[in-house]
């Protein structure tokens, strides 16, 4: 997430008075839980020197590509483990199949009877793509590469079309997100991606001139939490979000084929990508060739996880073209392969309390006892939707992960319980849930304070939810093996 600037009111509380820097430590949700995990750092110093990927997942609110800069660049500014212009674009690449693919027209979807994409061109510019990033750290052998998965042009045409311009009229315009719905430029800071004016310049400036009906601090809150932010939970809960899950999947496949080592020895980085022979390496299951860490915010953990759920999952296999089926077949191998050999993920800033309430699960048959005991007729079924329930998604992935490890460690039981799970909170991050046991797998809360205090009332809600990338603390965790964060 990329707020773009401070409310109002926390410019009047800063300018009245410093705030306090109340950040000392990680605090423990359970005593000792810091002693028991292990670190990305102890991935780059593999015997083996394989690779490891960082598969990073924006969360809601973004604002074109880049979100993982902040990683990106406290990892070395940090950490000091590298210079920020260490770090190689390595090549860019779109979701490009099945319904993604350059002669296919847009999906049939409409918001009040109009459609969500009106042509091929807008359908082309809506794609998600993935940014892969090199670098070689100071210390580390092993090549670090971060894979940043931009998933948020597919929401464009519906934020700018039907909730940004249409608030001009209400509460009053918002200038910045105008000016990003019709200027691709403003899409695109950094030079990456495929972009389109979903308003016109024209009707942007007209825009523009509305006079505000909203007060200030009600009309930024509305227009940039709400309409920017809390309507992208709202698509990917939708009808849209099996779209967006079969967009993540063929980016995710693209990153498992993508060589770290071809694209370090050349410089323009075009020669990794798509190189890397991941498909001899599943059926070599004895050898660990290279590493995935998730790295998700806020919903994108939701979305890491969501592309578990295999396409086409209600649909007969005997009814798709053999082109379907034999895609199908590579992205579900993709993926498991890249669950595999992922054992850890880092949570920043957490939804998943509140995003499990739009998939509730139906309880085993042996839960009703009590209803019939009673004389009443059993409940009926509720209709559910063919996405799995986050548990069975976690699940899944322990299952895959225990079984390459029975593998690569067929006499050693504890190396088999790898999956670890580090969710990182603010307690004043507005938009952040304590994460509980998910299925079979265990979770480790972690709470740091990312931004100072206003005189014990009020923190950034910017820095509360955006900066766990560069919190010092978090990244000591993360890379400094299971050493326990320094005192402040």
């Amino acid at each position: 997430m990329q707020s773009r600037a401070l409310t109002p009111l926390l410019l009047v509380l800063t300018a009245a008075g410093g705030g306090a820097y109340a950040r000392a430590k990680v605090v423990e949700d359970t005593s000792g839980s810091l002693k028991t995990l292990t670190s990305i750092a102890v991935a780059l110093d593999s015997q083996d020197r394989h690779p490891v990927h960082v598969l990073y997942v924006h969360g809601i609110d973004q604002v074109g590509a880049g979100d993982s800069a902040m990683l990106r660049d406290s990892i070395c500014t940090e950490l000091d483990l590298c210079a920020v212009g260490d770090w190689k674009n390595a090549g860019t690449e779109y979701a490009d199949k099945g319904e993604f693919s350059s002669d296919v027209e847009p999906p049939t979807l409409e918001y009040l009877g109009n459609p969500v994409w009106g042509s091929s061109a807008e359908w082309h510019a809506a794609a998600p793509f993935v940014v892969h990033w090199v670098v070689h750290l100071r210390g580390h052998s092993a090549v670090l590469v971060l894979d940043e998965i931009n998933w948020w042009p597919l929401m464009l045409s519906l934020k700018c079309r039907r909730v940004i311009a249409a608030e001009a009229h209400l509460s009053g315009p918002d200038r910045g997100l105008l000016e990003v719905c019709s200027n691709p430029s403003a899409q695109d800071p950094d030079g990456t991606g495929r972009f389109y004016p979903w308003v016109s310049a024209d009707e942007a400036a007209k825009l523009e001139k509305i006079r505000p009906r909203g007060v200030l601090i009600n009309r930024e809150l509305k227009s940039q939490l709400v309409d920017w932010g809390l309507s992208d939970v709202l698509m990917v809960v939708g009808p849209l979000g099996g779209v967006l899950r079969d967009g993540v999947r063929q980016l995710m496949a693209k990153s498992a084929a993508f060589d770290p080592n071809a694209a370090a020895a050349d410089s323009s980085g075009s020669a990794g990508i798509g190189n890397y022979d991941w498909k001899t390496q599943l059926t070599r299951d004895n050898t660990l060739d290279q590493e995935f860490v998730g790295v998700t915010h806020s919903l994108g953990a939701y979305l890491f996880f969501n592309t578990l759920n295999p396409e086409f999952a209600s649909v007969d296999s005997q009814s798709l073209s053999a082109t379907d089926e034999a895609r199908k077949t590579a992205e579900e191998n993709a993926v498991r392969y890249i669950f595999e050999r992922t054992s850890l993920i880092y949570f920043f800033a957490n939804q998943l309390q509140m995003l499990e309430m739009t998939n509730l699960e139906n309880a085993p048959e042996s839960s009703t006892t009590a209803t019939k005991s009673r004389g009443l007729a059993p409940p009926p079924i509720a209709p559910m939707s063919p996405a799995a329930d986050f548990i069975t998604l976690v699940n899944r992935w322990k299952d895959y992960q225990t079984g390459f490890q029975g593998v690569l460690h067929p006499s050693d039981e504890a190396s088999r319980e790898k999956v670890q799970v580090v969710a990182w909170s603010d307690p004043s991050d507005v938009m952040t849930y304590r994460v509980p046991k998910i299925g079979n797998v265990e979770v480790v809360n972690l709470y740091v304070t990312n931004g100072p205090h206003y005189f014990g009332l009020l923190e950034s809600p910017r820095k509360a939810h955006d900066d766990y990338a560069k919190n010092i603390d978090v990244l000591r965790v993360m890379f400094e093996e299971t050493k326990p964060p320094q005192t402040h």
